[in-house]
């Protein structure tokens, strides 16, 4: 979802991020210091009210948590974790604080993988199957796994972690 146009995230970064006075972005633009500073305020207000809405969805999350909990007080273990499970499989891959490399960040996005779920649905032996996904990947792989916690989500994870890759002529 796109909240501000190129020209408003343009504007926005000139004059907060570049400090460029307002008469300078206005002959950049070709147009008036007034209308710069319309637009200015006009985007500011989208910011805002887009920041609102998502605090406002957060706290709707909570509160939704709040009354499963009060609906079920006590969950058993078994469900903890199958919530646990099905968090960390929505959590988006770039959500992570892992720093990954490029190499890696093009075999995920060639395989069109944004979540921890959609990852882990792939067996971790047809990885080595991937244009790309050679030993640094596999290492950097199971970094991100482990970094993560979520060996759990991956069936085999510590058989396919010792297995060395095999590269396909």
């Amino acid at each position: 979802m796109q909240v501000l146009s190129e020209k408003e995230y343009d504007l926005l970064q000139k004059l907060l991020i570049d400090k460029m006075p307002l008469s300078q972005a206005a002959e950049q633009y070709g147009v008036t210091s007034e209308y710069v500073e319309e637009l200015y305020e006009k985007t500011c207000n989208k910011v805002k009210a887009a920041t609102e809405l998502m605090c406002e969805i957060d706290h709707y999350k909570k509160k939704l948590q709040a009354l499963k909990r009060e609906l079920n007080p006590n969950p058993s273990p078994a469900q903890i974790r199958k919530e646990k499970a099905e968090k960390d499989r929505q959590k988006l891959l770039y959500d992570s604080q892992f720093p990954f490399s490029r190499r890696l960040q093009s075999v995920l996005e060639a395989l069109e993988i944004t979540t921890i779920g959609e990852l882990a649905d792939i067996p971790l032996k047809d990885f080595q199957h991937f244009r790309g996904f050679k030993i640094k990947c596999k290492e950097e792989l199971i970094a991100f796994i482990e970094f993560e916690n979520i060996a759990y989500l991956f069936k085999g994870f510590s058989r396919w972690k010792k297995a060395p890759i095999i590269q396909l002529k």
